[in-house]
């Protein structure tokens, strides 16, 4: 994690994180865990990364992404923490949603914001500033199987993603496993 300009701790922020990736791994490690060391470079912060509130309703993963410090990202929660008397708190949102993970592939990169600025009014109304955070190398932990605009999977992954809450992305790593690509996330 580089960091570029001090954050007064005694205010809230909204981060918006790009890009979304694959698995969100470069915001996870920067902000559920301390690799990074995020408390030393920033102290007094705490941060808390939103995520699909789908996930918060799958039994056991509901407890154990809480306890990494996970928050749901309906307007509710994300206005909690902006609202915070006192400040410290942090709340990271993927601002490109999960439709961008289908865009995820090595040396490409895009940002869908067309219809979800609605954090920036929330940031507004709480008082809260937006601290733009960005990822290089998230997009090169995984391949995706192709899935060009227009194709049979990115209609099938399209239909499926407001039905499921979740974007269905086809993707592969180390040996064909889970296991991401050895590439270095540099965060900014």
């Amino acid at each position: 994690m580089v960091k570029t300009a001090e954050l007064d701790p005694s205010q809230n922020y909204l981060f918006g994180f790009h890009p979304h990736g694959v698995l969100v791994v470069g915001a996870f490690a920067n902000f559920c865990t301390e690799a990074t060391g995020f408390s030393c470079l920033f102290p007094g912060l705490r941060p808390h990364l939103l995520m699909l509130p789908c996930w918060f309703q799958v039994p056991f993963f509901r407890d154990y992404i809480m306890t990494s410090g996970l928050v749901s990202s309906d307007k509710a929660s994300a206005a909690y923490l902006l609202s915070r008397p006192g400040g410290g708190q942090v709340a990271v949102l993927v601002v490109g949603g999960p439709l961008e993970a289908l865009e995820a592939k090595p040396g490409a990169l895009s940002l869908r914001i067309r219809n979800q600025k609605g954090f920036v009014k929330l940031a507004l109304e709480h008082g809260a500033s937006l601290v733009p955070v960005f990822s290089f190398g998230e997009n090169e932990l995984f391949q995706q199987f192709p899935n060009s605009p227009g194709s049979w999977v990115r209609r099938a992954q399209e239909a499926l993603q407001p039905l499921l809450r979740v974007a269905l992305p086809l993707f592969y790593g180390r040996g064909g496993l889970l296991l991401p690509f050895r590439t270095p996330i540099r965060t900014v």
